[in-house]
This record gives C-alpha cells, sequence and structure tokens, in this order.
C-alpha cells in the first residue's frame, strides 16, 4: 500500500524531501514507517494520519497522509 508522507520543519533533512510517497506493507503502523524513513525517533514529537492525532503505534491504511512533527523549541 501506499502513504503520502509530510516532513515538517527539520524532519525533512532525513528523506531530502518534505513530501514523498512511500511503499509499505499491509498493516504497517506509524513507527513501522518512522524506521523505515531512517528518522531519529528522538526528534519525532507528534504525528497526524489525515490530519488527525495519531499514536505511534496506529495501523496506516493504503491512501493515508501521515504528517511528522519535530520539537520546536524557544525562547
Amino acid at each position: 500500500m501506499k502513504v503520502t508522507v509530510k516532513l515538517f520543519a527539520m524532519l525533512s533533512k532525513y528523506a531530502g524531501s518534505s513530501t514523498l510517497t512511500i511503499e509499505i506493507p499491509q498493516g504497517a503502523t506509524v513507527n513501522d514507517l518512522i524506521k523505515k524513513l531512517a528518522l531519529p525517533l528522538n526528534e519525532v514529537f507528534n504525528c497526524t494520519i489525515n490530519g488527525q492525532n495519531a499514536d505511534f503505534n496506529t495501523k496506516l491504511k493504503d491512501g493515508d497522509t501521515v504528517g511528522f512533527y519535530p520539537y520546536i523549541g524557544g525562547g
């Protein structure tokens, strides 16, 4: 199945693009997708699936759009 991935801020440096389409196996979770993209888990603060906050153990479906957001600091 295919999902669209949106990487925000500094996370895009790991994939070389801020938006990409990825082929993943049926039943894959958000955690599986993070591993496939080789994203450092300690840099991923939040994720969304189709615009809704999601748990990293959520199973993905064909056509989902997954957004990954880094920690944001400020002063």
